[in-house]
């Protein structure tokens, strides 16, 4: 009998935790706005007794680290009501849909768009919307955790988060040789929470190479600080020089990672900062031979549209986050220094932002098989602006540093 009664408590549980999660990806408050002219998405978010308080990977202690750990295996292995994959599944799936589908755009004249969350303005809106609600999933499975953040400067964090204790180290078996560098190992991460062996698979529709769109497979893959992407910690000038550029056009692509801004205004592109972080850990190949040079990447971090199937991913864009919160406040607070037009359809002051634009987007899977299926409903009334994001505080959420900082 009191076999059957913790049966029966667990099967409980997981069915509770199924549909918190759920809720915490799908079913957040919204109203339509476009039937409100006073409707504020910040006033409707602000209604926390508490802030969510995000720590540094090295501030936390090694219950934080194994609850955080805990909480993301969990979604990993919750699969909600009438879905084919896991909750981990839908954000990867939502992340790919971002990145590699086509959108049409109901009643805007520049039709289809294929990047939603990079290399235009939505960049930073987009992904501080998306990994606040991976945030809420977990929480929902523990209200203790809250996303760490990396940052890239900290000479310590790297050793902190590639741990068997923490995210796991690197992948072995395969050893690449960079001619006047010597040879380099990576791979599949074959130890630690993360690695195969330990329940860490990957959905093969959903792990894919985006050039060729052919699967990755099941196995997370690292080649950490592999030429070109092998100095670490980036310099603290770096991060510095972006955040001292006052024009939003400027400063996003700069901490994004695609010029660099030096002391005299020059722009140099290139691969920095964020997208620097991506191939330190997933690892980068160069081709000099071509015009523009072609960059490859190795591991799931640098395969963009399925890198959050790497767990560093939302310690990574928390950090990313964390920049453009402490730009916001230091003199740049509110829509003034947004872009209000001349965008790409998704990526100007008041647009929605797919998934959560009410259907106004309607994806084509083109070449992604069977993606569209893959990815989670979203209620109609679900609706996301870049206006309504530029308040961290008001999603709820803080940083420990940054508020260190202004209670000086």
């Amino acid at each position: 009998m009191k076999l059957l009664l913790k049966s029966v408590k667990i099967f409980i549980y997981s069915l509770l935790i199924v549909s918190t999660c759920a809720l915490a990806v799908f079913a957040h408050d919204r109203i339509d706005y476009r039937q409100d002219k006073d409707f504020s998405y910040e006033n409707l978010r602000g209604q926390y007794a508490q802030l969510a308080v995000r720590k540094s990977v090295t501030d936390l202690t090694p219950a934080e680290k194994a609850a955080f750990v805990k909480a993301i295996k969990t979604l990993k292995t919750t699969i909600p009501p009438g879905s084919k994959v896991s909750i981990y599944d839908q954000f990867v799936a939502i992340h790919l849909g971002a990145t590699r589908l086509i959108h049409n755009h109901k009643g805007h004249s520049d039709g289809s768009v294929q990047e939603l969350a990079h290399e235009n303005a939505a960049f930073f809106p987009w992904h501080r919307e998306y990994i606040r609600r991976f945030e809420q999933a977990l929480q929902a499975v523990d209200r203790t955790v809250t996303l760490p953040y990396w940052d890239w400067t900290d000479p310590k964090a790297f050793d902190v988060i590639f741990n068997d204790d923490f995210l796991g180290s690197n992948g072995q078996g395969v050893t690449i040789k960079i001619p006047n560098q010597g040879n380099f190992t990576g791979g599949a991460v074959q130890t630690g929470a993360f690695a195969a062996a330990n329940g860490w698979v990957m959905n093969p529709e959903l792990n894919i190479d985006p050039d060729t769109g052919t699967s990755l497979g099941t196995s997370l893959v690292r080649f950490l600080r592999m030429p070109p992407a092998s100095d670490y910690p980036v310099p603290k000038k770096d991060v510095e020089r972006a955040l001292s550029l006052n024009n939003y056009s400027l400063f996003r692509p700069a901490l994004e990672g695609f010029i660099s801004v030096d002391e005299q205004g020059k722009v140099t592109p290139g691969g920095f900062t964020h997208n620097y972080i991506h191939g330190l850990v997933g690892g980068v190949q160069i081709d000099a031979s071509t015009i523009p040079i072609k960059f490859k990447g190795l591991g799931t971090m640098s395969n963009i549209p399925s890198s959050p199937y790497d767990p560093v991913f939302w310690l990574h864009h928390s950090n990313t986050d964390r920049l453009w919160a402490e730009w916001q406040e230091n003199g740049h607070k509110g829509s003034d220094f947004y872009p209000s037009e001349g965008q790409p359809y998704g990526h100007n002051l008041k647009d929605l932002m797919w998934p959560w634009d009410g259907g106004i987007s309607t994806p084509k899977a083109t070449e992604l098989g069977n993606l569209l299926a893959l990815l989670p409903k979203f209620n109609p009334s679900d609706l996301v602006r870049p206006i309504d994001v530029l308040n961290h505080r008001q999603l709820g959420y803080t940083y420990e540093t940054w508020e260190r900082k202004t209670q000086r």
